[in-house]
This record gives structure tokens, sequence and C-alpha cells, in this order.
């Protein structure tokens, strides 16, 4: 019965763009590392990309590798909490995401401070470490801001 389900799932997805399919990559039943994917048609949106806080090393990683992240067009990060957004600059210097990320400039200047001090403290041993100071230099540097209620187009979305 599962197995026909999702047979018909997977028909419904191929026979219509107008079908948007959301696949959460963390924070399904649980609190942290928010991230969930929004796909219509060809594009795919990243809705967060946070981190478990009880959790150290990857296993505090959304499930990134269940999906080909070089296919994401874009992060909309929507506030600086760990679990909504530390794990930006893992998506953005260890992965082959190659979209855009956006932020508002509130949430861009309090989620550098987040993620500084999450390296500083030192949530994990040298090897656990998930992305080091430099990383988080990096991905500052790529992280884009909008306003509160700005409308943009970028790729078609």
């Amino acid at each position: 019965n599962d197995q026909l389900i999702m047979s018909e799932r997977k028909r419904l997805l191929e026979s219509s763009k107008e079908i948007v399919e959301i696949v959460p990559l963390g924070s399904g039943r649980e609190v942290g590392r928010s991230c969930v994917i929004a796909k219509l048609g060809n594009k795919s949106v990243m809705l967060d990309c946070g981190l478990h806080p009880a959790l150290s090393g990857e296993s505090a990683l959304p499930f990134l590798d269940h999906i080909d992240l070089s296919t994401v067009d874009i992060a909309l990060i929507t506030h600086f909490h760990i679990d909504h957004a530390a794990a930006v600059p893992y998506l953005l210097e260890r992965t082959n995401f190659k979209g855009r990320v956006f932020m508002t400039h509130p949430t861009k200047a309090i989620f550098k401070l987040v993620v500084q001090d999450y390296v500083n403290v030192g949530h994990a041993t040298t090897q656990q470490a998930l992305f080091t100071k430099e990383d988080v230099r990096n991905c500052m540097q790529k992280i884009e801001v909008c306003n509160y209620h700005q409308e943009m187009e970028v790729n078609g979305i």
C-alpha cells in the first residue's frame, strides 16, 4: 500500500508543475535544525538552515545529504536563532550549494555574532567542528540582505 501511494505521488509530481513539493530536512517532529525545501517545477527554495542545539558535529545538521544542494536556487533565513540559521556557514562553505542566501539586515547583523560565538564557545571538538571562523567570514560576504516586506524576483522565483 505504501508503495502504491509513493508511485501515485511520483506520478502526480511528474505530471504537473502546479504541485508544490515540501521536503523537511529538519525540524519535522522536533525543535532544532529547521530546514525545509519547497519545490515547484524546476525551482527550489530553502527555508532556514539551522543546527540542532542539543547535538554536536554532523548530527546537529539538517539532513542536507538527502537532496542535491546544487539544485536549490535560494535560501531564505527567517531569523538568527541557532536552530534556524547556524548551519548557513556550513551550507555556503562546505557543500555544493550554489544558490543565493537572503536575510534581513537585522538578522544578518545578529547572525554574525551568534555564529562567531558558536565557533568561539566550541560546541564541538576541533575534529567535530562544522565550520571555522574563516568559513564565517567568507559566508558573510555571500549573504545578501533584503528589507521586511520587500518583494524581489530571483531567477524566476
